[in-house]
């Protein structure tokens, strides 16, 4: 069974406990014998541990380990917080209003075959374009997706 103090004798043993707490704590000492016990294992890795000579890792080893942390698969949050940025989404929104103007300008008239009254099919071809043009370039991530709507930038740039 663990003792409530037993919490606090980490703090206790780096002498992080306000003044009023620490003397709870040592007050307590005197009379459990588990916290003594945790206690006296607590001090003594602590003694240990900063007898230990300091790690310096070489530049190599600093390299090979950030080479490994960048190879690990980014978390679905990150690329929901990715995808979820403003420069991402601005595009995306300016694209859709740009379709949606199309399709109120370029609506079909009287003589137009029927499938082409469905605004679904509309949606689709003025879609389909850009979709060929993101699978000719060969993208697949935001990234890319974020450098194709903003080609017109790096044209003006040059």
């Amino acid at each position: 069974m663990s003792c409530f103090f037993e919490e606090d004798l980490t703090a206790y043993v780096d002498g992080e406990l306000p003044p009023a707490r620490r003397a709870q704590v040592e007050a307590h000492l005197g009379t459990c014998a588990g916290c003594r016990a945790t206690h006296a294992l607590l001090s003594n890795a602590v003694t240990r541990l900063t007898e230990l000579p300091a790690f310096e890792p070489s530049p190599a080893t600093r390299r090979a380990v950030l080479a490994k942390l960048d190879a690990l698969p980014e978390p679905w949050w990150e690329r929901l917080k990715r995808l979820l940025r403003p420069s991402v989404l601005v595009p995306s929104v300016g694209l859709a209003a740009a379709v949606a103007v199309a399709l109120l300008v370029v609506s079909p008239g009287p003589d137009a075959p029927p499938e082409l009254a469905d605004p679904a099919v509309m949606e689709l071809a003025a879609n389909l374009e850009v979709a060929e043009d993101y699978e000719l370039l060969g993208l697949d991530s935001a990234e890319d997706l974020e450098v194709v709507a903003n080609l017109h930038e790096l044209e003006v740039a040059q």
